[in-house]
């Protein structure tokens, strides 16, 4: 997986990562853009309306959910809403029989939470992987910590 940091400002930055996936794009759309697909790799994420204005539900397992606004849905293609303050992008590229997964979190404001942030959504993409390979892909807490640790030096 290729990843790339690029810092616009001190409190600002975009966080990206691109990875080319053995599986048509129907099928990844599938896993990044419906509930049942979330249900895989991130389940506490649910659609709650698809399209342009509709909302992406996470679920703090508590009663409570957050709502993030979709700000972009070209079905099959690109999949934008709010995260929080940020904004995140999953973008899909045919290549010949794979698909090309270009992730990016637009950071706005970079508090102590974003490498955590950062580190999951590593994770996140490397089990939509692992879900398309059909292999089982799961982390520990160390490799979790190493991970932000890594990210918290990057974005400083």
């Amino acid at each position: 997986m290729q990843e790339n940091y690029q810092k616009i400002t001190e409190e600002s930055g975009v966080m990206s990562f691109e990875l080319e996936l053995n599986a048509p794009r129907p099928k990844v759309w599938e896993l990044i853009a419906t509930t049942k697909g979330f249900a895989q790799w991130f389940p506490e994420l649910s659609v709650g309306e698809s399209g342009v204005d509709g909302m992406i539900l996470f679920d703090f397992g508590n009663g409570e959910y957050e709502e993030m606004t979709i700000t972009i849905y070209d079905p099959k293609s690109v999949l934008e809403y709010t995260w929080d303050k940020n904004v995140v992008r999953f973008e899909l590229i045919e290549k010949e029989a794979a698909t090309v997964l270009r992730f990016t979190e637009e950071i706005t404001e970079l508090t102590t939470h974003t490498p955590r942030d950062i580190a999951g959504w590593y994770m996140c993409l490397q089990k939509i992987q692992g879900i398309l390979e059909d292999k089982d892909v799961s982390f520990t807490e160390e490799e979790f910590l190493a991970l932000f640790d890594k990210y918290q030096a990057v974005m400083n």
